[in-house]
């Protein structure tokens, strides 16, 4: 078929799909210092999540996408949840945020608007939609081959104008739930892919988005349960973001434990992988006198690569303030980590490590690290995933 969809909408899409996870999260964490977790599938996407994305912008270079969670506030006289994309352009940062609300028991989500703030000195101005009535999704229910459309209208306050209304359709189709996909982390199994047109045919007489006003637009997407968003295209605009990688802290302000996880890829670009408790909470607060449980695994990102034998020499570091952990590496033919692929025949390469520091020097309160780091000499980049559960420290 045909595939079409509106820029407009493709932020509208990336940006909510991590209200998704409020509805149907299972994160498989706990806090109870059992550890057993540490070895489990990684955990589904969530409020802790945070998503780096390449984005290519209209009309500007490829750029680094981060979204999060915010928290709650109030966008149009109600309570909502905030979820925010940043990234740099030629002027400095933009921010696009996102204000909507889920209900876990009915398995859907809503979004009432979005803002975007642009850089100071752009010479662009900021400006706020509203939608008239929330737009809903819920992703779990959509069927394979059914046409979907969405009816959206809404207002759009540029700076300290008076508010004008715009309006648009959105057509998609879910074509499959179980594709295999080639991503920049490499082969993808049990992915979601969405086709779909949108026309925008009013913006009140703004000059917004005026590329696309009245024309109908490309669109495909990549989704996985797991990860969220793969990727997003609107190929006739060169508008597009593919997912780098993410990371969860978990509850960093528990009380005793703590489950921190991170996929990403290390290659020539992005020779550094680091999944820390510091970084999470931004204190030295793991205690040295228990055990944290941290496991590794890797492998290549490349498919053919990855069903070969030969074990990616990259450096792996189990650590941490001033210590190191002993560890080794051993091959398997299954996937802990990401089940969905055990069909594919790739090999992959594991580390655990249970241990405490208690030789540390100094006081209590260190943090718990994993590093892997890509070599000059090596050219075909390495997907990387890790999970650590650590003791925290409170004074």
């Amino acid at each position: 078929m045909t595939k079409y969809f509106s820029p407009f909408f493709t932020f509208f899409l990336l940006l909510i799909v991590p209200l998704f996870a409020i509805s149907t999260i299972s994160c498989g964490k706990n806090d109870d210092g059992s550890g057993e977790n540490v070895r489990s599938p990684f955990a589904q996407f969530g409020k802790a999540t945070v998503f780096l994305y390449e984005m290519k912008p209209v009309g500007e270079n490829p750029t680094k996408l981060t979204v999060r969670y915010i928290g709650e506030t109030t966008f149009n006289g109600k309570t909502v949840e905030h979820y925010q994309g940043t990234y740099l352009v030629s002027a400095g940062t933009k921010t696009v945020d996102v204000y909507g609300q889920s209900d876990s028991s009915k398995g859907f989500v809503e979004v009432a608007g979005f803002s975007v703030t642009y850089p100071s000195g752009s010479g662009k101005t900021d400006y706020v939609v509203t939608f008239d009535k929330p737009v809903f999704l819920e992703e779990a229910s959509i069927p394979i081959g059914v046409e979907q459309t969405l009816t959206v209208s809404g207002s759009v306050k540029i700076g300290n104008n008076d508010p004008v209304k715009g309006n648009g359709e959105i057509r998609f189709t879910k074509t499959a739930e179980d594709a295999t996909v080639e991503t920049d982390f490499g082969v993808v199994s049990g992915v979601h892919v969405f086709e779909g047109e949108g026309r925008l045919d009013d913006m009140g007489g703004t000059g917004l988005w005026d590329i696309i006003l009245g024309k109908t637009v490309r669109l495909e997407a990549w989704y996985h349960p797991t990860f969220g968003v793969l990727e997003v295209v609107a190929p006739d605009l060169g508008l597009g973001a593919k997912l780098l990688g993410e990371n969860d802290c978990g509850n960093p302000q528990g009380s005793d434990y703590n489950t921190i996880q991170k996929i990403g890829v290390v290659s020539k670009g992005t020779p550094e992988f680091i999944l820390s408790s510091y970084d999470c909470s931004g204190e030295f607060d793991a205690d040295k006198m228990r055990h944290a449980k941290m496991y590794l695994e890797l492998r290549w990102a490349d498919e053919s690569k990855a069903k070969t034998q030969d074990l990616p020499q990259v450096e792996v570091l189990f650590g941490t303030v001033w210590g190191y952990f002993p560890f080794q590496l051993v091959q398997s033919p299954v996937s802990i980590f990401h089940p969905e692929e055990n069909k594919e025949g790739f090999a992959y390469w594991y580390a655990y490590v249970d241990e405490a520091a208690k030789n540390e020097p100094g006081e209590n309160g260190i943090l718990y690290q994993i590093k892997v780091t890509f070599p000059d000499y090596m050219t075909s980049p390495v997907r990387v995933t890790a999970r650590i559960h650590y003791p925290i420290y409170r004074p």
